[in-house]
């Protein structure tokens, strides 16, 4: 990694991700359990990746953002 990767890295993009996946979770009545259940995941992944103990895949963004009804950038944006 170069000094200007590391200038590039967001160290906030996992935090970003929770507080979105969350709110949106919310918004819509969705318990972390059923939403885990739509996506395939095991019922407390989801609840990891609220809590940023998780680094999740872009094929596991997708798999959230779609359960949600959004574009994967919805679960990504500033």
């Amino acid at each position: 990694m170069t000094e200007t990767d590391n200038n590039d890295f967001d160290p906030f993009l996992r935090r970003r991700l929770a507080e979105h996946l969350r709110r949106l979770r919310l918004e819509r009545q969705i318990s972390q359990e059923a939403l885990a259940e739509q996506c395939g995941f095991h019922r407390s992944y989801v609840s990891q990746v609220e809590r940023c103990a998780n680094n999740i895949t872009l094929d596991n963004i997708q798999r959230l953002a779609m359960a949600l009804g959004v574009d994967p950038i919805e679960l990504l944006r500033p």
